[in-house]
């Protein structure tokens, strides 16, 4: 047999942008109902890990995975599509300067807070603050001269970078300035400052959407990821333990909240999303006899968990068999990980499962007849009631 050995690749489970199917299905997988179902064929499973290995790099990253390392969060915030009074906002140079500026008065706190930019310098005060927007508000109408913006162009990105409450604030700030530097410099302008008034440290980076090249800034999907596993590895650098899998890597099904319903939940109340997407589960169980239809989104998803499962599998096959303990007690965690990655329960399930439950409620007979009053209260009840003038009937 060849001495050679190929890696394991991981694709399917840490790259987003990978949809192939790498790895047969070594130790099971999920069925539509989230049940996990055995595979034959064991021998040619570990044959097959005997002709792979594991990277150093992916190795470590898949510790940190099993064990549970931290999750950083980037997010792009997005401007609000209406105003405060609910009608639709509409985009002009004079709106987005009112949100230009609105917007560097909230990172900065009115001043509060110090800001710095992409030149490191640093600000304090509103009124060097607003120096900054100044700026900016000047290349913008420059770019609008020059044909690179257009009234409806946003004169800033806004994108946030977060961490759980126990990490270093001023580390993750540093973290973001190396990312800011790596990313950014010399083609967007920026300016960042750090937020720890919250549960969670976090940075808002703000840049001017229009570059020095006047290519307009598109953050798309991809590249979320990018920034989320550059800003991790800056973080690990730091002295943070952090990691920075996709959603799909974690077993977990859902997205998180958009920002405005999130809040909503905070201060109590109840976002108007959820009602409408009960209305929608509700007209699905009734058009199809009150089963939940399976959509193509839920098939793709239960695909992806099997092909997460099988590489994980794969994974702690090839491990089990180092002799390096370090390595088997890496493919018992990894076993066992993996061995939670069946559930596969969406939000639309768990709405149809409680609209049954409401159902059921509703239909179910009520016992009649049944004491409630006191044995006393029964005894006298037994004897007849009184009247209306107090008389025993």
């Amino acid at each position: 047999m060849s001495d050679f050995k190929s890696e394991l690749g991981f694709q399917d489970c840490w790259d987003s942008e990978a949809n192939r199917k790498l790895n047969k299905p070594a130790g099971g997988s999920v069925d539509s109902g989230g049940r996990k179902r055995k595979a034959g064929a064991q021998d040619a499973d570990r044959a097959t890990a005997q002709a792979q290995t594991i990277s150093a790099a992916d190795k470590a990253r898949l510790a940190r995975i099993v064990k549970g390392a931290p999750e950083v969060m980037v997010k792009v915030s997005k401007p609000a599509k209406n105003d405060k009074s609910g009608n639709p906002t509409k985009v002009s140079r004079a709106s987005e300067a009112v949100r230009a500026s609105e917007h560097l008065a909230y990172i900065s706190r009115n001043g509060k807070i110090e800001v710095e930019n992409d030149r490191g310098e640093a600000f304090n005060g509103r009124t060097q603050v607003g120096a900054i927007f100044r700026e900016w508000i000047e290349k913008h109408d420059e770019d609008r001269r020059e044909g690179s913006a257009t009234d409806r162009t946003r004169i800033t990105t806004s994108i946030v970078f977060s961490m759980p409450g126990t990490a270093n604030a001023e580390a993750v700030k540093d973290a973001v300035r190396a990312l800011a530097r790596q990313e950014f410099q010399g083609r967007h302008d920026y300016a960042m400052a750090l937020h720890t008034d919250t549960h969670h440290p976090h940075v808002h980076l703000t840049l001017r959407t229009v570059g020095e090249d006047g290519e307009k800034l598109n953050l798309r999907k991809a590249d979320l990821q990018r920034l989320r596993d550059t800003f991790a590895e800056k973080l690990r650098t730091r002295g943070i333990e952090a990691e920075s899998t996709p959603r799909h890597a974690r077993g977990v099904t859902r997205r998180g909240e958009v920002t405005p319903v999130y809040k909503i939940r905070q201060r109590g109340g109840k976002p108007l999303a959820d009602a409408r997407k009960m209305r929608q589960v509700r007209r699905d169980l009734e058009d199809n006899g009150g089963g939940l239809p399976q959509k193509a989104w839920d098939d793709a998803l239960i695909a992806r968990r099997n092909r997460v499962m099988a590489t994980y599998d794969q994974a702690a096959t090839i491990l089990a068999g180092s002799a390096d303990p370090k390595d088997r007690d890496l493919a018992r965690e990894t076993k066992r990980f993996a061995a939670r990655l069946t559930e596969t329960t969406t939000q639309r399930a768990e709405m149809a499962r409680s609209l049954a439950g409401q159902d059921a409620a509703r239909s179910a007979p009520r016992e009649r007849g049944k004491p409630t009053d006191s044995p006393e209260r029964q005894q006298d009840l037994s004897k007849g009631s009184p009247d209306r003038g107090g008389r025993q009937r």
